[in-house]
């Protein structure tokens, strides 16, 4: 039943611009359309931000780091736990994006970012 919950709310992540992305080919992913980025990060409590609530506070750009798939979409496999994650899309370094497909909102300090409830 976990799989199967966890399946269907990755099912609404992963894309702006509200456009829908291409469904990981695992149910234990991300997903986000994303097209002329460089380089794009999912960034969250599971992973301390990429590094942000480290000492130094400053983001390791390999954690959390997504594959490109073609056509602007983005894709990284994570398997986490019972819980609650906020979480959002740390686009070229810069910009972090909440996922519009998932309409559950959290605050990261000064952003608004998605919530994912894993039951």
């Amino acid at each position: 039943m976990r799989r199967l919950t966890f399946f269907a709310l990755l099912l609404m992540l992963g894309c702006t611009m509200l456009t829908p992305a291409e469904r990981p080919p695992s149910p234990e992913g991300f997903s986000f359309w994303c097209p002329g980025a460089c380089k794009v990060q999912v960034i969250g409590d599971w992973n301390h931000w990429g590094g942000l609530v480290d000492a130094g506070g400053t983001v390791n750009p390999e954690v959390g780091r997504m594959e490109p798939v073609g056509d602007g979409n983005w894709i990284l496999q994570v398997e986490l736990p019972r819980g609650r994650y906020r979480y959002g899309f740390l686009v070229d370094g810069v910009e972090l994006v909440a996922d519009p497909m998932n309409p559950e909102r959290a605050r990261f300090g000064d952003w608004v970012v998605s919530l994912l409830v894993v039951e």
